[in-house]
């Protein structure tokens, strides 16, 4: 899954320097560099993109934010010009620049249509491509998931890995 897209730029010195923004989780993994306080590029090692995912990427979704790592790689004009259909070669050894969350709010209707959903007999349950923590952060805003109370939080693969048939993968 990509969850992320790249935009080239042909610099005067021949250079080209891509910029890549997406999920962040997924960029991050991608990225060999850090930029450290002064903007110099440092190593970044697995251990790093960890820590930075628990304490970073985890910490603002559980705020109920999306977060877009966004990262870049500069391809000297000297090694020639990249197969650019070479996805996993070029989508690869970038420099973090950094994470930002983004907000975005809960429409104030939401929260008593969901209400009145409930007072009516209905289950209602949210589908999304979010972080699971953002996710149960919206939901719980929503009025979808109360503290307190049992729920169940599904990533995309786990929900179809327990709706299909493993014989014929159809939906059962």
């Amino acid at each position: 899954v990509r969850k992320s897209m790249s935009t080239v730029i042909k610099e005067d010195s021949g250079d080209f320097l891509m910029f890549t923004k997406g999920a962040s989780e997924i960029v991050v993994r991608k990225c060999k560099w850090i930029l450290n306080t002064t903007g110099e590029a440092v190593p970044f090692s697995n251990a790093d993109q960890e820590s930075l995912t628990e304490n970073v990427i985890e910490t603002m979704a559980g705020d109920g934010l999306r977060t877009i790592g966004i990262a870049y790689k500069r391809f000297p004009a000297a090694e020639g010009e990249p197969n650019w259909d070479d996805e996993e070669s070029v989508i690869s050894d970038l420099t973090c620049i950094g994470i930002v969350g983004i907000e975005d709010p809960v429409r104030p209707e939401v929260p008593p249509a969901i209400k009145q959903c409930q007072s009516a007999g209905i289950t209602v349950r949210m589908v999304t491509g979010d972080n699971v923590n953002t996710a149960r952060s919206i939901a719980t805003k929503c009025g979808i998931l109360r503290p307190g109370e049992n729920f169940l939080v599904l990533e995309g693969t786990e929900f179809n890995r327990r709706i299909r048939d493993k014989a014929t993968g159809q939906v059962k």
